[in-house]
């Protein structure tokens, strides 16, 4: 069937021609009006139409039907459908399996520290914090280690590391399981190990401020270094976390934790404040405060360490 398309080309084609006028055209050079219904058909994307105007064209105009015949030709090319490029393989999977470090999002810190309580003294310390999501499913681990030394004796050593595994089912409601594993040598505890399961929830979700409540059951198994007792209890941990995004470059984020059992509880509070230089690359001040409701004979309940902080953000 011969659209309207067709139709006028044939007619204004057959005008021009008899007309005379493409006489003036340049040699080799598709007249205007053959240029004009070419581009009319082009408009379709329908490669009939464009070839029925296209003979057309050329039965009128036979000194131009190989530049007429070119042009036709690269719109037809243009108009085939192209394979897909192929996708990189960085995006068909992360190279390095769940440790690469690409979709880890997260921070390395290097602090200078000052405590007081169970050891008063100046040290040095370095904390990684990430987390990657794998769909559903979101990995966290918080890292640290506080090393001061005085008169060549060692006055501070602690270290940490803790791994998280949360499942969303929500928007804002996921369910986790955690383990951690902390030493303090001035802390009457030769090591501390947790390991529990529970619920979470934000309240507020925004790319400038969020709010979340976490907590469950869980057990904790604590050996104290004077007696060599073994505390192993059942523990009840819960936390909550506030990020928020004061203007550009500036960040406020205050962590809280609790871990209660029935011989001690544990209270652990964060406060910190984090100013981009340029980059990745950002200052910090922050001050932790741990208060222990029964800690072993001979030790202080609370012990407070305030950090000034170089930071990398990957």
């Amino acid at each position: 069937m011969i659209s309207k398309t067709t139709i006028s080309a044939l007619a204004a084609a057959a005008a021009y021609g008899l007309s005379g006028a493409a006489a003036a055209q340049a040699p080799g050079e598709i007249p205007d009006i053959a240029a004009a219904l070419l581009q009319s058909a082009y408009e379709s994307d329908d490669p009939d139409e464009i070839a029925a105007v296209a003979k057309a064209v050329k039965d009128v105009f036979p000194d131009y039907q190989e530049a007429i015949a070119a042009d036709v030709e690269a719109k037809l090319a243009a108009l085939e459908p192209q394979e897909p490029a192929a996708a990189p393989a960085a995006q068909a999977a992360p190279a390095g399996g769940l440790l690469a470090v690409k979709p880890w999002d997260g921070k390395i810190s290097a602090s200078g520290v000052m405590s007081s309580g169970n050891s008063e003294n100046a040290a040095v310390g370095v904390s990684v914090d990430a987390a990657r999501t794998d769909g559903d499913f979101r990995h966290n681990i918080k890292g640290y280690f506080d090393l001061g030394e005085s008169d060549n004796i060692t006055s501070q050593k602690r270290w940490g590391l803790a791994y998280k595994l949360d499942y969303n089912f929500g928007a804002r409601t996921y369910v986790y399981g955690r383990f951690s594993y902390e030493e303090d040598q001035f802390s009457g505890f030769d090591y501390r190990l947790f390991g529990g399961a529970g619920l979470g929830h934000y309240f507020a979700k925004a790319e400038t401020f969020s709010f979340k409540v976490e907590g469950g059951p869980g057990y904790r198994y604590s050996p104290v270094d004077e007696t060599r007792e073994v505390e192993q209890n059942v523990a009840v941990y819960a936390s909550s976390e506030l990020d928020w995004v004061i203007r550009e470059g500036i960040t406020f984020e205050q962590d809280f934790a609790t871990t209660w059992t029935s011989p001690t509880t544990s209270f652990q509070s964060v406060t910190s404040l984090t100013t981009q230089l340029w980059g990745d690359i950002s200052t910090g001040l922050s001050f932790e405060y741990r208060y222990e409701t029964d800690p072993p004979l001979g030790r202080e309940n609370t012990d407070t360490l305030a950090k000034a902080s170089l930071i990398y953000g990957f």
